[in-house]
């Protein structure tokens, strides 16, 4: 039947290290993307994050292009038009602030257009986000919040020691009533249950009235997992961490060679890859 669906993840997967997308694998989106493949990326980011690469590939601000946003809290087009998602509450989020006081880390809520901190230290890991997403960070206390806010996501943002014992400590409780993973070593998120990339790309594929055997996959963190089980393909990328190359049907090159290109052109538009043959 062939792939008519592709979900991308973007840090060290669509991008290399420098965070630039390599004119092979360029090259091999825009052929899919003219071959009637719908290029679709999946991100922790918002829309306001991606819209770089969405132009570099050609697919912004398109009514028939879609982005999987929040990972998979927001599944939209490319012009802003949301198709579904999940979001969370004010009481939620008071859960998770009692666990970063606790454990004296920093903690953001996003809403669609802007994050939140009740924080009175921001940390650089937390600026350099916010900054590359193009992400505005109010600072408001908790009494200040609102129950009629979208707020889709919270981020525990720390250095890696401190997001692995909030990741190791966070009650059973919470793990059970949420989706709670790790997208870098500095990233700690928290998602309504059912907002996954995974989920986000089962909801896109039905609207699409595509099959779920005619996707593809790809990705390298915790937070890929979902989509890589799900899909029709899912491809580990070679920087990817031990788990995802586990759960992925195969897997391709890093992303500082290509691997993006590589596996599209081999598994999408069925070309010879030299550097994927066993």
């Amino acid at each position: 039947m062939g792939i008519k669906l592709i979900t991308i993840d973007i840090d060290d997967t669509l991008v290399n290290s420098e965070k630039q997308i390599t004119p092979r694998v360029k090259q091999a989106l825009q052929t899919a993307t003219n071959q009637g493949v719908k290029v679709v990326l999946a991100t922790g980011r918002p829309l306001s994050g991606v819209q770089d690469y969405l132009t570099q590939l050609h697919l912004a601000n398109q009514s028939d292009q879609f982005a999987i946003t929040y990972n998979g809290s927001v599944v939209q087009t490319t012009a802003g038009e949301q198709l579904g998602g999940h979001e969370l509450s004010l009481a939620d989020y008071k859960k998770f602030k009692a666990i970063a006081e606790k454990y004296n880390s920093y903690i953001q809520v996003e809403s669609l257009s802007y994050a939140i901190t009740a924080n009175t230290m921001v940390n650089r890991f937390a600026n350099g986000e916010n900054n590359m997403v193009r992400m505005p960070l109010k600072f408001q206390p908790v009494s200040d919040m609102t129950t009629d806010e979208h707020y889709v996501k919270f981020m525990f943002i720390d250095e890696a020691e401190k997001i692995d014992e909030l990741a190791e400590h966070m009650p059973q409780e919470l793990k059970d009533e949420y989706y709670i993973v790790k997208s870098t070593p500095n990233f700690l998120e928290v998602m309504h249950k059912q907002s996954t990339k995974g989920n986000g790309l089962q909801l896109l594929a039905d609207k699409l009235g595509i099959d779920m055997s005619e996707t593809m996959a790809l990705g390298d963190q915790h937070n890929d997992l979902t989509m890589i089980a799900a899909s029709g393909i899912g491809v580990a990328m070679a920087n990817a961490v031990p788990e995802v190359k586990a759960t992925a049907d195969v897997m391709t090159t890093s992303q500082n060679e290509d691997g993006v290109g590589l596996a599209v052109e081999k598994w999408v538009l069925n070309q010879s890859v030299p550097e994927l043959e066993n």
